[in-house]
């Protein structure tokens, strides 16, 4: 079994090594795109810097959804299990996410199949290669009352499937809008027989920020994004040359009722600080 799990884990970082040296790994995302798609600094320093943070940050998926599909099984020794699930899985935070789903299990120790809700919460880290962890709660009900239903029979009796499991895994990040998942939960169940079992998944969320997000005059934007911006304006007003005014100058300005010299603003004559400005 420990040979199965090595294998699977290399087999997970075979299919992420393409591109993963890459600083523009997530361009396909808007907002990573906003945040990095400009030209890199003159100075090595600053240039390999920003670099090696690209290759690594994950910050951009911040209040971003995703549709998620994956399948899980148990170590089929203590009980036999299987299932598969459809949802959605939301970033509240760069590091916080959770998931909401529609999940089936064949569970061999219920001896039953059973249709619910699968829910967890993850904290990872905001990188490309996320490790996690999390909690989640399934419930469920037998499958046979379920079509019971839609075949508009009465059930003699209706079976439910509870349970609640601790989670831990890794996240990685193909492309700034597909993530592929794996991990390993231990279930604690309601069932009379094989209470509790290992429960290993694989999963892959895709179609996070699909359409992207550029922050308009009035719109809340994000600390990350903020700060951003206040480095590029300032890089932009370090380019601006500054020209010292000159008598030719002050003469192209607007006469607006104010004597001006070289280097000096006058107050109107007439004024009782009015100083007659020297003749040169």
């Amino acid at each position: 079994m420990r040979g199965c799990c090595f294998l699977f884990w290399i087999g997970l970082l075979a299919v992420a090594a393409p591109g993963c040296f890459s600083s523009k790994w997530a361009l396909d995302h808007a907002d990573y795109r906003e945040k990095y798609d400009r030209p890199y600094s003159g100075n090595n320093f600053k240039k390999w810097n920003r670099m090696a943070r690209q290759m690594v940050d994950a910050r951009h998926v911040a209040d971003d959804s995703g549709y998620y599909v994956g399948g899980a099984g148990s170590n089929f020794r203590q009980n036999p299990a299987g299932g598969a699930e459809v949802g959605v899985t939301n970033y509240t935070r760069p590091w916080l996410s959770t998931k909401v789903a529609l999940a089936g299990q064949v569970n061999s120790g219920a001896q039953n199949a059973f249709a619910g809700v699968n829910t967890a919460v993850h904290v990872a880290t905001p990188t490309r290669v996320a490790p996690f962890v999390g909690a989640g709660v399934f419930g469920g009900v037998d499958v046979g009352t379920v079509l019971d239903t839609v075949n508009g029979d009465e059930s003699e009796y209706t079976q439910f499937l509870g349970a609640v499991y601790p989670e831990a895994g890794v996240h990685v990040w193909l492309n700034g809008r597909t993530r592929l998942s794996a991990s390993a939960s231990y279930w604690m169940t309601t069932s009379n027989h094989d209470r509790e079992f290992w429960y290993y998944g694989l999963g892959v969320t895709f179609g996070f920020g699909p359409d992207g997000r550029s922050s308009e005059s009035g719109e809340l934007i994000r600390e990350d994004e903020f700060v951003n911006r206040l480095l590029d304006e300032r890089e932009q007003r370090e380019d601006v040359v500054v020209r010292t005014p000159t008598s030719e100058l002050l003469d192209e300005l607007p006469d607006v009722g104010v004597r001006a010299t070289l280097g000096r603003v006058l107050p109107p004559p007439g004024s009782p600080v009015y100083v007659e400005p020297p003749n040169d």
